[in-house]
């Protein structure tokens, strides 16, 4: 493969056997590539985020004040200190390489709530290594308000649209506190659904995943709806699929015909699962659905064993995470064990 820069290229996860240049000719009988795409394609994008304007799942078990306003409005209050010690934090981590690696920052931000008592809002994002500034307070996700009861709140009949948004918060929160995360589910959108919607719903689905860490079960013809309503929109699967383009969890294609179960799920040493009758589609009408969190054995042996169905290893996470929190003396970064805080039941 022809690279500008070779040596400084990211080989992802491809094994690098040899390099060769101008200096050091290639002599093997291996073909050249006779084929190539140019493209503006990124079917793998991860675009997750918090719809604080949708109807909350995080609310005061006291009361039902809706605290993620509320946390999001703590955050934009504190963002300017918070902001600067992401940045310290990153100074340190490009002047000293034996600091422990982590995946995520995370900022503990007191809730002031009307039923007197103090909550306390996670918020988190990607940290990464590479010199960028502490991203905007949008740009966090909140994946925890502590005085909330998701069993409680998540339990009972809902609208389909609710019920939505409830799935993609709680993606964003597993992102953070799971190693994997199971959909289950056989349709995508229903029988009036145009190919245009039922993209839509693909694409903003996907775009909430992490590829290497999510399980997708789905039957074959949802499978089919999608490369169908891509074709509509212009892309052939098939020719994406030819050059590596395509979404990695479409191409893994775990499917099964016989079940009408729907169930979502974060898979770690901690669980949480959130199943009823909702498909993934949006309206008016109504479904029920129970969140319960439990041990990641039970997931396995009352959802997945009796579908036949059995979850890859879960890919390695860091073994630590940035914390940015407030003490007596103002805001403070540090580092502490484990990807992700831990949370009590």
């Amino acid at each position: 493969m022809q690279l500008r820069n070779p040596r400084e290229s990211d080989e992802k996860a491809c094994n690098v056997i040899d390099l060769y240049d101008d200096m050091k000719p290639y002599g093997g009988s291996a073909r050249r590539a006779s084929e190539g795409a140019v493209h503006n394609l990124d079917l793998n994008r991860q675009q997750p985020l918090f719809d604080y304007e949708s109807e909350p799942i995080y609310r005061c078990s006291r009361n039902g004040e809706n605290l993620e306003q509320a946390a999001f409005a703590a955050l934009m209050n504190h963002h300017p200190a918070v902001a600067s010690q992401l940045n310290a934090a990153m100074n340190m981590y490009l002047a000293k390489s034996r600091m422990r690696a982590v995946d995520h920052a995370v900022v503990g931000v007191p809730v002031s709530c009307t039923c007197g008592e103090e909550h306390r809002a996670l918020f988190y994002h990607p940290f990464r290594t590479d010199g960028s500034m502490a991203p905007a307070a949008a740009a966090m996700l909140l994946a925890d308000v502590s005085g909330a009861d998701l069993s409680e709140d998540l339990t009972g009949i809902f609208s389909k649209t609710y019920l939505m948004n409830a799935i993609e918060k709680l993606i964003v929160r597993w992102r953070l506190f799971c190693d994997q995360i199971v959909i289950a589910v056989p349709f995508f959108g229903h029988g009036y659904s145009t190919e245009e919607q039922k993209l839509q719903i693909w694409e903003r689905l996907l775009g909430f995943l992490d590829p290497n860490r999510t399980f997708l079960l789905t039957r074959t013809a949802a499978y089919k709806g999608y490369k169908a309503a891509l074709k509509d929109a212009g892309i052939d699967y098939d020719v994406i699929a030819k050059f590596g383009l395509e979404n990695r969890m479409i191409s893994a294609g775990n499917r099964k015909q016989d079940f009408h179960a729907k169930f979502y799920a974060g898979v770690g040493e901690r669980s949480e699962i959130l199943s009823g009758s909702a498909n993934l589609v949006s309206g008016p009408s109504f479904e029920n659905a129970s969140f319960a969190p439990c041990a990641g054995q039970r997931i396995t042996k009352r959802y997945l064993d009796p579908l036949g169905v059995k979850l890859p290893a879960a890919p390695v996470r860091a073994g630590a995470h940035l914390t940015v929190e407030l003490e007596p003396d103002g805001w403070v970064w540090d580092t502490a064990d484990g990807p992700a805080p831990a949370l009590s039941d």
